[in-house]
């Protein structure tokens, strides 16, 4: 009896030793790293131990935004999804096979919260994340008084 109690305790304490899933916070809508809009955001994502990110930025008025993901490894099997805060899709990129960066095109935001889940789906990558708000169809355009 001793002994079965003794093996389930230092299972898990083996899995971790061992390299077992790496979690960084992030994995979950509810754990989103807040971005601070106008400043890129680097983190890294891996099929085998850290599948997703997920990140959120909060806009207060009408907008438009371009989200654009840079990859550091163009191989990385991956996609990028805009959500609302519901965490109902709004824009998905799927990464193109050995493209340095892809986009989620002009989307028009609303006054509220947004996320954006960057998930591996093959292999590894660093990426630098940058959500550019006010896209081009917003240039020229007067502010509303």
């Amino acid at each position: 009896m001793i002994k079965a109690t003794l093996r389930i305790l230092l299972i898990p304490i083996a899995l971790v030793a061992c390299g077992g899933a790496q979690r960084t916070g992030d994995e979950t809508r509810s754990g989103a790293q807040e971005l601070v809009l106008g400043i890129t955001a680097d983190d890294k994502v891996s099929s085998s131990d850290d599948e997703s990110d997920w990140k959120r930025f909060r806009v207060d008025s009408q907008t438009t935004a371009i989200i654009t993901i840079y990859w550091d490894n163009p191989a990385v099997g991956a996609r990028m999804t805009l959500r609302d805060q519901f965490g109902a899709p709004l824009g998905e990129a799927k990464h193109v096979a050995d493209a340095s960066s892809d986009s989620i095109p002009e989307v028009r935001l609303g006054e509220g919260s947004y996320y954006v889940e960057v998930v591996a789906t093959k292999g590894a990558s660093v990426y630098t994340l940058d959500v550019q708000l006010g896209g081009p169809s917003s240039a020229g355009v007067p502010r509303p008084e």
